[in-house]
């Protein structure tokens, strides 16, 4: 008993360390992002010496940090391949191995450059995985089960991702709903969690602030009796979630079984076709939230939104296909965003009589694209209302989102995280010549 209850102490204690070098790191890696993100436009408009053919520097930039994010994970951490949030499932599940320090230098490097490089991908994906990774470097020296070490692995990576929101409800309800068959819910992985997630925050929000991620305000709410549109919009949600995922795990797929120097040109030209929607059309690309601003700043006809979604849900799928370090949060956000908007104009148009403002299916869309593909709609719900601050529209996020399960579920959908995870597998086992 004397036993348990020191195991028990050291593990909390660990907990607290794993958060705030979690937080710290997190943090360190979203002002290197921004930091990058603003001087890359700056260092091109200073020394460019062709102005008419800017789009020309966009998109040799983005070219060649692109192919060096690919580089530095082929060559030094291929499980630090894309977001990395099936990596950690796989090592909490004993079914995978992981390199932790070559994990957190190359998630780091790498991810400056595929974000830096304006890829439409998330930081989330980076941080969950680096959160993991900390959590096994700082449990190595210390002598527990190896249960105990893969909680505190799930706890760095619940850390991870509520760093990457400033949301720390979502951070813990990640673990206990994506890692549901990993870890038990009992009371050591709960706290461990929690102290991970309260500590990784605190320090976050010491070193960047505390600002809402996508402040709504003063929204109506619908009414009982149109709370029934709500169903039908998370069809929709459900529907595009398979298809997002089948489409995704295709373009992976396809470019990573490819031979290395095709593989290679199809990195280059990626990257230059992202920093040429970079210079012509800023919104298609990068982590989202600048096309989440565009959207809720009403100006977008429905035809705009929709053609804005279809160009981002094309480059979201080439990007996270190189395999560069990056995750597919933010990117979802940012579709369940826009196609939210444009369904409640055309809502508008069609029912006038439901009177329901579109930013409130904008919010509730971010909700439901995420559970319909991650198929953890509690995090999805709780994440979306504490980075919008949106907790009044918890019946329309719970009956859209549930809809879209429900209807992804029909068609024979799975959770992505899971599918990419079989993938993984398949390719340490085989090869990827038979993948």
């Amino acid at each position: 008993m004397k036993q348990r209850t020191k195991e028990f102490i050291l593990i909390l204690t660990l907990s607290a360390i794993i958060g705030v070098s979690v937080g710290f790191i997190v943090s360190l890696f979203h002002k290197a992002v921004d930091w990058i993100l603003v001087h890359k436009i700056d260092m091109i408009h200073n020394y460019w010496p062709w102005d008419e053919y800017l789009w020309v520097a966009y998109m040799l930039l983005s070219s060649v940090m692109v192919f060096i994010s690919v580089y530095l994970v082929k060559n030094f951490s291929p499980e630090a391949s894309g977001s990395g949030i099936h990596e950690i499932e796989g090592v909490v599940g004993n079914r995978r191995t992981m390199n932790e320090v070559r994990v957190i230098l190359v998630k780091f490097v790498g991810g400056l450059f595929s974000l830096g490089g304006s890829m439409a991908m998330g930081r989330e994906g980076p941080s969950v995985q680096i959160g993991g990774a900390l959590g096994q470097l700082i449990s190595r020296g210390v002598k527990l089960p190896r249960a105990d070490i893969n909680v505190l692995i799930a706890a760095g990576a619940g850390a991870g991702l509520a760093a990457a929101f400033n949301a720390p409800l979502a951070g813990l309800l990640f673990v206990f709903e994506e890692m549901r068959k990993e870890i038990r819910y009992s009371y050591i992985p709960v706290k461990s969690v929690m102290i991970a997630t309260i500590m990784s925050i605190t320090t976050l929000r010491a070193m960047v602030g505390n600002d809402i991620s996508i402040p709504i305000d003063n929204l109506v709410l619908p009414s009982v009796n149109e709370l029934w549109i709500f169903s039908v919009f998370g069809l929709f949600f459900g529907v595009l979630g398979f298809i997002f995922n089948k489409y995704l795990v295709l373009f992976t797929t396809k470019i990573s079984t490819l031979e290395s120097y095709k593989a290679n040109i199809t990195t280059l030209l990626i990257g230059a076709f992202i920093g040429l929607l970079l210079y012509f059309y800023p919104d298609s690309v990068g982590e989202g939230y600048h096309s989440i601003s565009t959207a809720l700043d009403g100006n977008l006809g429905i035809k705009a939104l929709l053609i804005l979604f279809c160009v981002r849900f094309l480059t979201t799928l080439l990007s996270y296909g190189t395999g560069a370090p990056g995750g597919i949060f933010a990117p979802m956000l940012a579709l369940g965003t826009l196609f939210g908007i444009a369904f409640g104009l055309g809502v508008d148009e069609v029912l006038p009589s439901l009177n329901i403002d579109p930013m409130v299916f904008a919010i509730v869309g971010m909700s439901a694209l995420f559970s319909a593909t991650v198929r953890a709609p509690i995090t999805g719900i709780v994440l979306v209302a504490e980075m919008t601050n949106s907790f009044d529209l918890l019946m329309p996020l719970l009956i859209t989102s549930v809809s879209a399960v429900i209807v992804v579920n029909a068609l024979g959908g799975r959770a992505i995280y899971t599918i990419l995870l079989e993938h993984t597998l398949k390719i340490a086992k085989f090869g990827k010549k038979q993948e």
